[in-house]
C-alpha cells in the first residue's frame, strides 16, 4: 500500500511539474521561432510569435523582451501603430522593467519618424529628463540639439542648452550639455565664449570621469589657434596629454592623445617658426607613443626640418632611423631624397612627396 501511495505521488508531482513547465517551454519556443522570423525579413510572423511569446512568459524580463522584440518586427514592417501599442503595452505591463525606460524613448522616436514633432520632442526631453542616466539618454540629447538648430540656428540651439541644460547640471549628461553648448557656440560665431565653454566642459569633469574631456580641450586648443594665441593653443594641448598614463604591458592611450602630440610639433613649426622645438615635439611623439601610426610621418618631418636648417649630418641620422625602423613606410623609398649617402630603394619615391620635396626646395631658393 505504501508503494502503491509512493507511486500514485510520484505521478502527480511529475505532472505538476510538467504543467508547470509548459508555459515556459512556450514561451521559448514563440520566442525563438519569432527570432528566426525576423531575421529572414518575416517580421509580421515575428510579431506574432514574439507577443505569444509574451504572454507565456514566467519571468518579468523575459515578457518584456518579447514585447520589445514584437514592437521593433512592426517596426520592421513599418507598422507604426501597432509598434506604438507594442511599446505602450510594454510601460503600461511593466513601468519599472528593464525594458521600459528604452521604450519610452522609442514611443517618443516613432512619433517623430510619424511626423508629430512636436509631440515627439516634447516626449523625447521628457523621457531624458527622467532618465538621463540611460545608454539612450547621449542620442536624445543630440537628437534634441539638432532639431533645436533646425528651427533657429545655432543660436536657437545656444539658447535652448543654456535654458533647458541647468536642469542637466549633476547628472550623467552635464559634460555633454557643456561641450555641446560650446560646439553651438562656435559654430554661432563667437569662438571666444566657445573656447571659455570647452575648457570649462574639460575641467569639471577631469580625466578620468569625463567621457568628452580630451574632445573639449582639443577642439578649445583649435579654437585658442584661430584667435592668433597659439601658446595658449600648446597650453591646452600640454593639459590634454598631462593625465596620459603607461602599463607595463601596454598603454592607457586614448585616441586624441597622438593628434594633440603631433598639433603641438606643427604649431612650433608653423605658427611659431620654432625649427629647434618643433623636433623636439616630433621626436616625443615618435618615442611616446609607441601604438601610434604616425611615427614614420614624424621621424620624416623631424628629417626635413634638420635639412632646412642646414644640418645635413643630423638630417641622415633620422633617415637611416625611419629606414630601419620602417622599412615599408612610403617615407622610407624616399629616404636618400633628404640624405644622399643612403642608397635609393628598389622602389619609387612616390610622386606626392617628390612634389612636396621639390616645392620646398624652390622655396628655400627664393
Amino acid at each position: 500500500m505504501r508503494w502503491f501511495h509512493a507511486s500514485a505521488l510520484a505521478v502527480v508531482v511529475a505532472a505538476t511539474v510538467g504543467c508547470a513547465s509548459m508555459p515556459a517551454e512556450v514561451y521559448v519556443h514563440s520566442f525563438a521561432s519569432g527570432q528566426r522570423a525576423f531575421h529572414a525579413g518575416r517580421y509580421k510572423e515575428a510579431a506574432r510569435a514574439f507577443t505569444e511569446a509574451a504572454t507565456k512568459a514566467d519571468r518579468v524580463k523575459d515578457r518584456d523582451e518579447a514585447y520589445f522584440m514584437a514592437a521593433r518586427a512592426h517596426e520592421r514592417d513599418a507598422d507604426w501603430a501597432s509598434a506604438q501599442r507594442a511599446y505602450e503595452q510594454l510601460v503600461a505591463a511593466s513601468p519599472k522593467g528593464p525594458r521600459a525606460v528604452r521604450a519610452e524613448f522609442e514611443l517618443a522616436e516613432l512619433a517623430i519618424r510619424q511626423g508629430d514633432e512636436t509631440q515627439g520632442f516634447a516626449q523625447l526631453f521628457a523621457a531624458l529628463r527622467r532618465h538621463p542616466e540611460h545608454g539612450f539618454a547621449r542620442r536624445a540629447l543630440r537628437m534634441l540639439v539638432d532639431h533645436q538648430e533646425a528651427l533657429g540656428g545655432p543660436a536657437g540651439a545656444v539658447s535652448w542648452l543654456e535654458r533647458e541644460g541647468s536642469g542637466l547640471r549633476g547628472t550623467e549628461l552635464d559634460q555633454m550639455v557643456r561641450y555641446e553648448l560650446g560646439r553651438a557656440e562656435e559654430r554661432a560665431g563667437d569662438r571666444a565664449r566657445a573656447l571659455r565653454t570647452l575648457l570649462d566642459a574639460a575641467r569639471a569633469h577631469p580625466y578620468p570621469t569625463g567621457p568628452l574631456t580630451d574632445n573639449a580641450l582639443f577642439h578649445a586648443a583649435r579654437l585658442a589657434e584661430e584667435l592668433g594665441r597659439p601658446e595658449e593653443a600648446i597650453s591646452i594641448l600640454r593639459e590634454l596629454l598631462a593625465p596620459r598614463e603607461t602599463a607595463s604591458t601596454g598603454s592607457y592611450e586614448r585616441p586624441l592623445f597622438d593628434d594633440a602630440q603631433l598639433r603641438i610639433a606643427q604649431i612650433y613649426r608653423d605658427t611659431l617658426k620654432d625649427h629647434a622645438s618643433a623636433r623636439r615635439e616630433f621626436r616625443r611623439l615618435y618615442e611616446k607613443h609607441r601604438t601610434s601610426l604616425m611615427r614614420d610621418d614624424v621621424l620624416w618631418a623631424e628629417a626635413k626640418l634638420w635639412l632646412e636648417d642646414g644640418q645635413q649630418r643630423e638630417a641622415c641620422s633620422v633617415a637611416a632611423l625611419l629606414r630601419r625602423d620602417f622599412p615599408e613606410s612610403r617615407y622610407a623609398r624616399c629616404a636618400h631624397r633628404l640624405c644622399p649617402t643612403l642608397e635609393a630603394s628598389g622602389k619609387p619615391c612616390a610622386a606626392y612627396i617628390e612634389r612636396d620635396l621639390t616645392q620646398k626646395d624652390d622655396e628655400g631658393e627664393r
